[in-house]
């Protein structure tokens, strides 16, 4: 192997790699439990919609990268030259109801018709200020980066997903959300890979609970069944939710990947307005 090949990874490989990164760090495309409700930025929280209450949310990512972590986590660059990086963006909908007292349901979808999820949010536990649910959800594919073989439903290949959601509000100003989920994603002939994910985020209300500063961390790894490399990534997210009205808010954090291994170093941002209708 010459040294530009040990450098610089084919653009047929690098494109797929790439691409599962994106998918798996930004809680919106592909991985986890999709079209459920969250308080603050990539972690699912313990809390539900409304009764007969109906939550629509346009989103919006935009992530680039100029290098990418290779199977030992040391960093390269992706293109020579330096000017140069790979741009991922699109636009999402998700629509979540809340039907009872104690479970939501909702659907995710791209707008570029590329993926559509099913989720369920069951509430189990409410325990003073700690709340706890459990999360179920079906995410069908059709990305030709991520699948070369049908499910004979809808796309490329299918992933079920399951886990379980924590929130620990500690003042009223001040609260913590933990998700931990996996997701096993199989095609028509069989089983395709394991998915691990692990979500953080704190968020802390200011201006008359109109303000909440949040951040946190998430950690994802992808484990193929029969073929490939596995990969992991472990991003930082600081960001804010703005709440001007009872029925509107509004999202905004950056994603900063710190470590990962066979995936693209991701920087970027994401937004995201949410209605609530009665």
């Amino acid at each position: 192997m010459n040294t530009e090949h040990k450098r610089y990874l084919s653009f047929s490989r690098l494109g797929g790699l790439l691409m599962v990164g994106f998918l798996m760090i930004f809680h919106t495309v592909s991985a986890q439990v999709l079209g459920v409700s969250a308080s603050k930025l990539t972690a699912t929280d313990a809390t539900l919609v409304s009764a007969r209450t109906l939550e629509a949310e346009p989103s919006f990512a935009y992530l680039y990268a100029r290098k990418s972590f290779d199977g030992g986590g040391k960093l390269h660059n992706i293109f020579p030259n330096q000017d140069s990086a790979i741009i991922l963006k699109d636009l999402f909908f998700r629509f979540t109801y809340g039907a009872g007292k104690r479970l939501e349901i909702g659907t995710f979808i791209t707008s570029t018709l590329s993926s559509f999820s099913f989720g369920a949010k069951y509430r189990f536990v409410e325990h003073k200020k700690f709340l706890a649910v459990a999360l179920l959800g079906f995410n069908f594919f059709n990305s030709s980066n991520l699948g070369a073989r049908k499910t004979g439903f809808f796309g490329k290949y299918m992933g079920l997903a399951a886990g379980l959601a924590f929130t620990e509000n500690f003042t009223d100003r001040l609260s913590l959300d933990v998700t931990p989920q996996y997701q096993y994603t199989f095609c028509y002939d069989g089983a395709l890979s394991n998915n691990y994910f692990l979500y953080c985020d704190a968020g802390y209300y200011v201006f008359n609970h109109t303000l909440q500063l949040s951040g946190g961390w998430s950690f994802w790894y992808h484990q193929p069944v029969t073929d490939g490399t596995d990969s992991y990534g472990l991003s930082f997210h600081p960001g804010v939710t703005i709440e001007p009205a009872k029925s509107f808010l509004i999202v905004f954090y950056t994603p900063i990947d710190l470590a990962g291994k066979n995936v693209g170093r991701f920087t970027g941002f994401s937004f995201a307005f949410t209605f609530t209708i009665d």
